[in-house]
Parts: C-alpha cells; sequence; structure tokens
C-alpha cells in the first residue's frame, strides 16, 4: 500500500502545480456557429478566428423574416418583411475576467457593424402609402452570449441582442 501511495501522491502533486484554468478561447481557436432566431424566423451563421487569447474576430451573417403573425393578422394590420445582414464581428470571452474555472463554460460579448439589406411584402408599403420594396442601412451588432460544450469539437450557445434574431441559439463547432 505504501508503494502506491507515494507515487499516486506525486502524480497528483504534479498534476495539480501544472494543470491550470485555461481560457476557453485562445488565440488560434478557429469556431463556426449555426444558429436560428427564436421568435422570428431566422437564420444565422458566425465564424471566428483568435488573434490573441479571449479575443476572436471573423465575419457574420443573418437571414431573418419578421411579421405580425396570427395576432397581428387578427388585429387587421399584416405586415412582414426579409433582412439580410452581413459584416464583421469581433468577440471578446469573458472566462478570465470572470474568473470562471469551467472550460465546458465559455460567455462572451460580441460587437460589429453589419451592412442590412431589407425588402417589404408590397402590401405592407400601400397600405402606408409608398411603394418602396427594398432598402440598404448599416446597423450594430451588439450581442451577449454563452457556450456550452457538448464535446471537445461542438458546442450549444445561446445569445441575445441586437443583430440579426433578438434571441438567438444553435451549435458551435470548434476545428
Amino acid at each position: 500500500m505504501k508503494k502506491l501511495f507515494y507515487p499516486s501522491l506525486m502524480a497528483l502533486a504534479m498534476f495539480a502545480f501544472t494543470h491550470s484554468a485555461s481560457a476557453q478561447f485562445n488565440k488560434g481557436d478557429k469556431q463556426f456557429n449555426l444558429g436560428v432566431g427564436i421568435g422570428s424566423l431566422g437564420a444565422n451563421t458566425s465564424i471566428e478566428y483568435g488573434i490573441m487569447d479571449d479575443l476572436g474576430v471573423g465575419l457574420f451573417a443573418s437571414y431573418e423574416r419578421p411579421s405580425t403573425g396570427l395576432i397581428g393578422a387578427i388585429a387587421g394590420v399584416r405586415y412582414s418583411y426579409n433582412e439580410i445582414s452581413i459584416g464583421p464581428r469581433a468577440a471578446y470571452h469573458l472566462g478570465r475576467v470572470l474568473n470562471l474555472n469551467d472550460d465546458k463554460f465559455d460567455v462572451y460579448v460580441a460587437g460589429g457593424v453589419l451592412g442590412r439589406f431589407t425588402s417589404y411584402n408590397n402590401d405592407y408599403w400601400q397600405a402606408v402609402g409608398l411603394t418602396r420594396t427594398t432598402s440598404t442601412s448599416i446597423s450594430l451588432l451588439a450581442r451577449v452570449g454563452a457556450r456550452m460544450a457538448l464535446s471537445d469539437k461542438m458546442a450549444g450557445f445561446a445569445e441575445i441582442g441586437s443583430g440579426g434574431s433578438w434571441v438567438q441559439a444553435g451549435i458551435s463547432f470548434k476545428f
């Protein structure tokens, strides 16, 4: 028993002193997110590359089709439109700042500037006396999100904020 105790104690001490809580997102990490809008019909995707520990940059794209739905139809107000947003995105991962020691959980904030391309149904614009059917604008991406690792290469995520659907959820792939 004594012969196993000291080597086990030594192995445990080596593990304790060499193993530290690592950041959930590191320099060189590559993440691909694929999600859906909750509350309005929509889909989004983003890709992120770690330029330094806790900071990633990439590209965000989304499609959304908000509408008044059944309640709007009952009230006599019907409209829907298609919106495509695309632009650069930066994300700061808060694991170290919040002192999270769980590598399976990643909290982050993301921001960017999006080109927004919108097309409206003619019924909507005719109801308010206009004939315009498309518009282009710039909007801000400002989101708070979290990922929960399901495996080494896959995680589930949820985000809230502007840019695409206000509430989004989906799957992240690390490669």
